[in-house]
């Protein structure tokens, strides 16, 4: 067993979630195409595992025809779809865009300023779009993750909520989250189709004990893994 790495900033220490995971999450193969490289990063859901990770939803998954409001969804990893391809835009804390994308008064820096945040660059074939994941304006519960563009919106800023790590795995928080008790958190849906396993925000939800639901906790490694 190795210590579990969130490479939702390319295996940055700083989001290292410090917790044990299966091995298979960081060598399994494939994933995102060898042009994108290890730059790239694969990000998974607990409830459907490594083997299905972060999709644009594109027709013909050329890597090419995204557009701002195009769906995401988790999707089979193959290291042949360019549409898979992400790349860490960002990464840092919370504190360091308070004041750009984040106000200094949301809830964000209010409750969250010492949490790694993190943009998601949609990035096939390892050419960056400037179209991030996230979503745009006042969030409401049930809204898809769509590509939006990137350093614009403090809906494509993602927080990973250290406070709630669960078997390596840790929600995240849309930037634009108004509610600080149940903040909106990044949800796939296993259950929908065109596209299959889409994926929203829905307010967080903490069951007996603390316990997150796995639709509501991710994880990631860098990609292609060897």
């Amino acid at each position: 067993m190795r210590k579990m790495i969130i490479a939702l900033a390319a295996a940055s220490s700083l989001l290292a979630f410090g917790a044990t995971a299966a091995q298979a999450a960081v060598t399994v193969k494939p994933n995102a195409t060898p042009a994108c490289g290890k730059q790239c990063v694969d990000i998974f859901s607990r409830v459907l595992g490594h083997g299905t990770i972060l999709n644009a939803y594109v027709p013909g998954d050329t890597g090419t025809g995204g557009k701002v409001g195009q769906q995401l969804n988790l999707k089979f990893a193959s290291n042949s779809h360019p549409n898979e391809d992400f790349t860490p835009a960002i990464d840092g804390t919370v504190s360091q865009f308070c004041g750009t994308e984040l106000a200094a008064t949301s809830v964000a820096c209010l409750h969250y300023a010492g949490n790694p945040v993190l943009e998601l660059n949609w990035t096939p074939y390892g050419n960056q779009t400037d179209l991030c994941a996230g979503t745009s304006g006042p969030i409401f519960n049930g809204e898809n993750i769509t590509l939006q563009p990137c350093g614009v919106y403090e809906g494509t800023l993602l927080i990973v909520d250290s406070n709630n790590i669960q078997h390596g795995y840790a929600p995240l928080i849309d930037g634009a989250s108004a509610s600080f008790s149940h903040p909106q958190v990044v949800t796939v849906d296993p259950g929908t189709s065109h596209p299959d396993n889409q994926i929203k925000v829905e307010a967080e939800n903490t069951l007996t004990g603390g316990v997150i639901p796995d639709t509501q906790l991710f994880s990631g490694f860098p990609g292609p893994a060897a």
